[in-house]
């Protein structure tokens, strides 16, 4: 998150990936480094020790979310 904030700052676009279950978290972290509306991308927790196929599943329908925040909303 600090890193995010910090390349935000300087501007450069950033995304923070967050798991569902720390999006809280991640927030109150945003707001208390002053930067409230910082990117996140948010993945579920599902996929941690699965093998990579199903890695690839769950996490390539996110792509192009990550591309938007990157691009087209930064």
């Amino acid at each position: 998150m600090l890193d995010s904030v910090n390349l935000e700052r300087m501007g450069i676009p950033s995304v923070v990936v967050v798991v569902e279950q720390f999006v809280t978290a991640a927030r109150a972290t945003a707001r208390a480094l002053g930067m409230p509306d910082v990117s996140l991308l948010v993945v579920p927790q599902d996929y941690l020790g699965e093998d990579r196929a199903h890695v690839h599943a769950v996490l390539e329908p996110l792509v192009g979310e990550l591309l938007d925040k990157l691009f087209v909303s930064g």
